[in-house]
């Protein structure tokens, strides 16, 4: 409105010159000022209209307290473009929360914005609506559009000293076995006793039953699959969650570097639970992605199939199913 009322302005200035002096010359300024407004509108009609943007990251993730640059580009498809264009932007968290709403100018082909994370998380810049001008800045075209681009803010490592235990599961495939605890896997003998009524003959030991004239008896074993499976639980962007995520992520840095096995819950259902191997720094920088952009608000204990350790805060709790 400020530009639209400078070239009024002007031309009222003008029309007033030349009805006071009443000359050719005035009159031939009033007409080529208005002339440029109507030439300019109309070769950008079509721009304004046709014009859109992109979003361009200039890295995928970054650390939590640091900023993220992006880049808001223009897309035309007309060889004369439009003017600036004002795009309204929106950051929105996993939860679908708007954490941010702000509007910049793009003035160029090209505007960089720095955007500080203060909290983890996974984000979405989201564009909803652009404004076009023509040439003079004079008129605009407002138009609705949906481009949007994603980024992840990891959290931060710390040197921890926490002392983990692998948990024993109850898997009739594992290759190791239960010493206290009897089973039915005879391809692993428990214990030999002698025969009572009711065992089965298949499960008689013969060579020793021969040698001491009396029935002995094969007991079966419990085979067992050794694992650590860590879980957390992720219901917002906060303080308390940001620390949640140091420790979590700080305490599977160290049990990489002592070479220690462990999975990862990555969803918890009424169906089934998934989980996932961490085998390398890589491995686990994706795996936490996944799980900022798929959060699991509230880890129901009574569908986990397997016992766990939970991480809570900066506390670990053992569950043992």
């Amino acid at each position: 409105m400020k530009n639209l009322l400078k070239y009024f302005c002007f031309l009222a200035f003008l029309y007033g010159l030349w009805r006071f002096v009443s000359g050719y010359f005035s009159f031939l300024l009033f007409l080529m000022a208005f002339s440029l407004i109507c030439i300019c509108l109309l070769l950008s009609i079509i721009p304004m209209r046709k014009s859109t943007i992109s979003i361009k990251m200039q890295q995928a993730y970054c650390l939590r307290e640091e900023t993220i640059n992006l880049s808001f580009c223009r897309q035309s498809v007309t060889p004369i473009p439009c003017g600036q264009i004002i795009i309204e932007y929106q950051m929105i968290d996993a939860f679908s929360q708007i954490v941010a709403e702000k509007s910049v100018c793009l003035h160029d082909q090209q505007v960089d914005v720095e955007i500080p994370c203060p909290h983890c998380g996974h984000y979405t810049i989201q564009v909803q609506k652009i404004k076009c001008f023509d040439l003079l800045q004079c008129f605009s075209f407002s138009k609705t559009v949906s481009i949007q681009n994603s980024f992840d803010v990891m959290p931060h490592y710390h040197l921890v000293d926490v002392s983990v235990h692998q948990v024993h599961q109850l898997d009739e495939q594992g290759e190791n076995y239960l010493t206290d605890q009897k089973g039915d896997d005879y391809s692993e003998i428990f214990e030999i006793r002698t025969y009572r009524e009711g065992d089965e003959l298949k499960h008689i030991h013969w060579n020793m039953s021969s040698k001491f004239q009396e029935f002995f008896v094969k007991v079966g074993s419990q085979p067992v699959h050794e694992n650590l499976t860590l879980a957390i639980e992720y219901k917002e962007n906060n303080t308390f969650y940001d620390l949640q995520f140091d420790y979590f992520y700080s305490l599977c840095i160290s049990l990489l570097k002592e070479n220690i096995t462990f999975e990862i819950v990555t969803s918890c259902d009424v169906q089934n639970m998934h989980v996932q191997s961490i085998h390398s720094v890589d491995n686990l920088a994706t795996t936490i992605r996944w799980m900022m952009k798929n959060p699991i608000k509230t880890l129901d204990q009574s569908f986990m199939s397997r016992s766990f350790y939970q991480i809570k805060g900066q506390n670990l709790e053992v569950y043992h199913l």
